[in-house]
């Protein structure tokens, strides 16, 4: 009898949090509110974790199902089948696109002569090798990971004290232009990325071991996660300033270059890139695993056989999305605004007002039997 995969509440927990950082490290969400940015994470992390809770009262109400399988249970066979379909081109779409970030930033950064076909393609290797090992390792690892970077990240506020960088008065006055750039943003941006997308872990929570509630899980990592990202995001403000925090390519790494502490310590990036790069694979593996393991059940082909095919259609997918950098920021932009909803809001709460009702049919039908 072949053995259900199961992890805990911790890994599971390690596993959403760095999901929820990922990319969102490097572009920092909600940025075109400025200085506003962190306050604009605070509230979206609310509207995020209201988004999880119907996530995770699906996971509920279908402990041991798939999103794809209880679609088909909600829908029907071919309307079911049809919108499970759609989710593996949003989970690949999802895996392609982070993918192609990363593979961005290393060319940028460290390997400046190396192509992104490359790059890209050691990447997928990797997910795909960690993707036949289970995410029962990935969950384990993913614990010390999140241990090791909350504790460069420590370090690198200390040291970013210590380089005397930080103003105070770049964060003032507060809501300096009024409320409704906040608001804007976190409709626009900071809701979906990364908080919509953490309905791939609807594929994922099936896997949580039993005494676990999904929800307390899933809302612990959302603060978590929120709490960090919105730390993170003050902090580039209060070392940037607002001007420069809009205009950077990679706020996060622009603000630990400029760390220097006499002669002893400076050049400290390679820590920030070495960061962004471990929390973007964790969320192009969970994208990918996402994409695997729907596709294995509407195709009905062990996921095993699964690997290497899906892991080249996401490598060639994340070279071919775009014509270029501008244009790929195009292209995410209008997804994240109009796609993305639908994916992450509109088809969850569909299925579960579905749900509702059949439950309630039930109910009555019990009722009135003789």
């Amino acid at each position: 009898m072949k053995k259900k995969i199961r992890i805990d509440a911790k890994e599971m927990i390690s596993l959403m949090v760095l999901f929820e950082m990922g990319t969102s490290m490097m572009s920092i969400p909600g940025r075109n509110a400025g200085k506003d940015a962190w306050i604009a994470i605070l509230i979206s992390m609310v509207f995020g974790a209201m988004l999880f809770v119907c996530y995770g009262s699906l996971h509920r109400r279908f402990p041991d199902l798939l999103m794809t399988q209880y679609c088909r249970t909600l829908l029907g066979k071919k309307a079911g089948s049809a919108l499970a379909f759609l989710y593996i081109v949003f989970f690949l779409y999802g895996g392609a696109r982070d993918l192609r970030d990363t593979g961005i930033l290393i060319a940028d950064r460290t390997l400046q002569h190396t192509p992104l076909t490359i790059i890209c393609a050691l990447m997928i290797g990797l997910v795909m090798y960690v993707m036949h090992l289970g995410i029962e390792v990935a969950g384990r690892t993913a614990i010390i990971m999140l241990i090791l970077l909350l504790l460069l990240g420590l370090v690198t506020n200390i040291l970013i004290l210590l380089a005397g960088i930080v103003d105070m008065g770049n964060i003032l006055p507060i809501a300096e232009h009024g409320w409704q750039p906040i608001w804007q943003v976190v409709y626009s941006q900071a809701v979906m990325l990364p908080y919509g997308e953490m309905v791939t872990f609807a594929m994922i929570l099936p896997t949580l071991k039993k005494g676990y509630r999904a929800n307390g899980v899933g809302l612990s990592a959302i603060l978590l996660g929120g709490l960090l990202l919105s730390v993170v995001t003050l902090s580039n403000v209060l070392a940037l300033g607002e001007n420069v925090f809009k205009r950077a390519t990679y706020p996060l790494l622009s603000m630990i270059s400029k760390v220097e502490i006499s002669d002893l310590i400076d050049r400290i990036d390679v820590i920030g890139v070495m960061t962004v790069i471990i929390f973007d694979f964790f969320k192009i593996f969970i994208f990918y695993y996402a994409t695997v393991k729907a596709a294995e059940d509407v195709l009905r082909i062990s996921y095993r056989k699964l690997i290497l095919p899906f892991g080249l259609i996401m490598l060639v997918s994340c070279i071919l999305m775009a014509l270029g950098y501008q244009h790929h920021l195009v292209i995410g932009e209008f997804v994240l605004k109009w796609l993305f909803p639908i994916f992450a809001v509109f088809f969850p709460f569909l299925l579960l007002i579905v749900s509702w009702l059949k439950k309630t049919r039930i109910k009555k039908g019990e009722e009135n039997a003789p």
